[in-house]
């Protein structure tokens, strides 16, 4: 698939037919919100993971605050069958030791999820390693979860940085998908991480009434020309 449309503007990121979810905009970020029951960061972590799929082109880069790498690289393949460790980055925020990993330099080691200004370095350096090595420098980047940094840093400060690695998507054409929980948080601080994103995509589990192989259903806010209401969705091919 080309990195362009057929007027020469940059095409937007797409997903597989499971996930009823249209292109999205270059340069966008997008909260996933949903509670744990729902398989949302399931959900977040496949929309980053069908980079390997839908365009050879596309490079992938984690910030993982609630797994190690290994546990984040085990779930992409589960996901994606076809999953492209090799353009690949994560951000191991979880403290443990990483073992066969610590040579990779597509991966990056940060010793505590309060370590904000430590992650925001590794980020920029692998965000930077990943947009020169990919054609086009199409970059998909899945923070998982802003839920689980809130339990070690103070609202202000993360907001601030979902901020900031959100500026840094929208400046070099990428996408950024951001998973939340919004049970474990006041509607008003939703919101206010909402602020950083370009829309929203929640999910809920399935209906008594939708096809019983769906894993759960999404609705869209805030994002062109996407399907209207409740859709229901696979995490499987």
């Amino acid at each position: 698939m080309s990195a362009d449309d057929a007027s020469g503007e940059p095409a937007g990121y797409v997903f597989p037919d499971h996930l009823p979810i249209e292109p999205i905009a270059p340069g966008s970020t997008v909260l996933v919100a949903g509670p744990a029951l729902s398989r949302s960061e399931d959900l977040a972590t496949s929309l980053v993971t069908a980079g390997s799929d839908t365009d050879p082109r596309e490079g992938m880069l984690f910030v993982s605050t609630n797994m190690t790498c290994e546990k984040l690289l085990t779930a992409c393949e589960r996901l994606e069958p076809g999953f492209a460790a090799d353009r690949t980055g994560v951000i191991d925020c979880s403290g443990q030791d990483l073992d066969e990993y610590r040579s990779d330099p597509q991966v990056k080691a940060v010793s505590t999820q309060s370590d904000l200004t430590g992650i925001g370095m590794k980020f920029s350096a692998l965000y930077e390693s990943l947009y020169g090595a990919m054609e086009g420098g199409r970059v998909r980047t899945g923070l998982i979860s802003l839920s689980s940094l809130s339990m070690y840093v103070d609202m202000r400060s993360l907001f601030r940085f979902a901020q900031t690695l959100s500026g840094r998507i929208d400046s070099a054409g990428g996408l950024g998908i951001f998973a939340i929980d919004p049970t474990t948080h006041e509607q008003k601080t939703v919101n206010t991480f909402s602020q950083v994103a370009d829309g929203r995509i929640e999910v809920r589990e399935p209906d008594a009434d939708v096809p019983a192989d769906a894993d759960g259903e999404v609705r869209v806010r805030g994002l062109p020309n996407q399907p209207n209401g409740w859709q229901p969705f696979s995490l499987d091919e």
